[in-house]
Parts: structure tokens; C-alpha cells; sequence
């Protein structure tokens, strides 16, 4: 308690969405927690917490680029809410994987971070390396690039049989939707029984 506290006076914890200053590290400060647009239209295959816009963006780069990994569970949390019937008889969790060298320079995989504060939350088990990354994609393009650039992209990791598993795919957010799309495609292919969606946020035209 004494370090926290020693900690918080000589680095204030800020909001990472304006960087006002806040009680707590990890949180929002009311006005842009107030901004977010959360999301009503969840199924069961797909849900998403927030819609993808300026405040939800800068929250979701403060973790992918930020080393903010105490907003995951703030996060993870945002996704249990919204996705309760997305996570319901679910046999596993998996991770959107990067490709070698962009974990490399990321240090960590923000989709596999999320994934396991959700294993803690729902009490589903969490694979992050259930699917592999193999070739790396440029990170712009038009939506038909972005299919074409993920195609024949993931593989399943042939040390998480998946063969019969109703799994949800986890992601921090989905705009086109052909990430999700080619790796459940590989869990499907490798005999999975079903995959959902979820992500913290998801783009309003994406699907």
C-alpha cells in the first residue's frame, strides 16, 4: 500500500484515452468512460463491447502500443458484460496470434492478454496459442486487400486439438472482419463444432 501510494504521487496515474489525471491506474475518468458507445446488437456468434471510434480507438492503442496492460482488465471486464451469451458453453478461448516479428517488437499479444483476464472472468479455458501466425500482413489496404492479405495467414497449432470444440476467437477489435473470418476458417477446417466472435470493439460497418 505504502509503494502504491509513493508511486501515485511521484507518477499520478492519467486517463489513457486524455490523459487527465485520475485516482486509480487501470480506469477512465468519467467524461471518457462517459464517451463510449457500447454496443446492444451482440448474438451469440458475435458480440462486441464498444463501437470502434475515437475514444474506444485510443483506448484500445494505449494497450496494443502503450504498455498499458493494466487496462486489460478494465477491458476483459467491458467484454464479459457484453458477451456473456458469446461466452456460454464455450469449451476454450483463442487469441487472434501475431506474426514472430511484430511480437517481437510488441513485447506481448494484446489479443492474448484479453483472452486471459476473460479466462478468469468466465472460467472458460484460454489457449493463446491455439492458432499460429505464418506470414506477416501490412497492416493497411482496401477491405478486399485485407481478405486477400490474410488468406492462408493462420494454421492451427496442431498441440490444441480442436475437433469438437466450441471456442470464441478474441480479438481487441474487429473492423472488416477478415481477420475473424480466416482464422475461424482454420478452426472450422481442423474440426471445430462451432466459433464466436469477441472483441472489445468492433467497427460500425464491420461484420
Amino acid at each position: 500500500m505504502l509503494l502504491k501510494t509513493l508511486l501515485n504521487a511521484f507518477f499520478p496515474p492519467v486517463c489513457p484515452v486524455c490523459s487527465d489525471r485520475i485516482d486509480e491506474a487501470g480506469k477512465l475518468c468519467p467524461r471518457c468512460f462517459g464517451r463510449l458507445v457500447f454496443v446492444a446488437d451482440n448474438t451469440k456468434r458475435r458480440g462486441a463491447a464498444v463501437v470502434y471510434d475515437e475514444t474506444s480507438r485510443r483506448l484500445i492503442l494505449a494497450l496494443k502500443y502503450g504498455d498499458r496492460l493494466d487496462l486489460a482488465p478494465l477491458l476483459a471486464r467491458l467484454m464479459y458484460n457484453a458477451g456473456r451469451d458469446v461466452l456460454t458453453d464455450a469449451d476454450a478461448l483463442a487469441a487472434v496470434p501475431l506474426h514472430w516479428k511484430r511480437m517481437f517488437s510488441r513485447k506481448y499479444n494484446q489479443a492474448a492478454v484479453l483472452a486471459a483476464e476473460l479466462s478468469k472472468l468466465s472460467g472458460v479455458p484460454c489457449y493463446p496459442e491455439m492458432l499460429e501466425r505464418i506470414k506477416s500482413t501490412p497492416k493497411q489496404g482496401t477491405r478486399k486487400e485485407r481478405f486477400e492479405n490474410v488468406d492462408k495467414a493462420f494454421v492451427s497449432n496442431p498441440d490444441f486439438p480442436v475437433r469438437e470444440k466450441t471456442i470464441v476467437l478474441i480479438d481487441d477489435v474487429a473492423t472488416t472482419g477478415a481477420t475473424a473470418q480466416a482464422c475461424a476458417s482454420v478452426l472450422l477446417k481442423n474440426g471445430a463444432k462451432e466459433v464466436r466472435l469477441l472483441t472489445f470493439a468492433k467497427a460500425q460497418n464491420g461484420s
